[in-house]
């Protein structure tokens, strides 16, 4: 009798488990939701700051295996960007570098616009010499420049 109730309780579990993934399939799998991002510029380069929420199912599969498995999600994000560099990954923040995301031009540095696969809850443009632009909820880095 104990057996038949834990294989019951196994099987439970195994058919609520694949239904909330077909569910997230359903979704478009968005087990993460990206509430800031900070995009830091120097020189041509920029250092992205991302906070991120994940849902309960997504938490507990980085929890499990690691926050490496979050790479091609942040490269799909990125898909606009030509060189990415991960600094650091983790599950509720992430710090990358994007090089060559801006051209110089005379004594400026000129950012052309750059799509994002997502949403960003805000954005913060933070710039060489110290001041910061503040934004809501945005799909793309927008057209800035900024002094040398």
């Amino acid at each position: 009798m104990p057996m038949r109730i834990s294989g019951l309780i196994l099987v439970i579990l195994l058919l609520s488990c694949s239904v909330s993934g077909a569910l997230a399939a359903d979704d478009g799998g968005d087990y993460i939701h990206i509430s800031s991002m900070q995009v830091r510029f120097s020189g041509t380069d920029a250092t992205v700051d991302l906070f991120y929420d994940l849902d309960f199912f997504g938490d507990m599969y980085i929890f499990a295996l690691g926050s490496r498995h979050l790479k091609p999600e942040f490269e799909a994000f990125f898909y606009d960007f030509e060189e990415l560099k991960v600094v650091e990954l983790g599950r509720a923040h992430s710090r990358f570098v994007l090089k060559n995301v801006s051209r110089e031009s005379d004594n400026f540095y000129l950012h052309d616009e750059k799509k994002l696969g997502r949403q960003v809850g805000s954005l913060v443009v933070i710039y060489p010499a110290g001041p910061s632009k503040a934004m809501g909820s945005v799909d793309s880095i927008p057209n800035l420049f900024y002094e040398k």
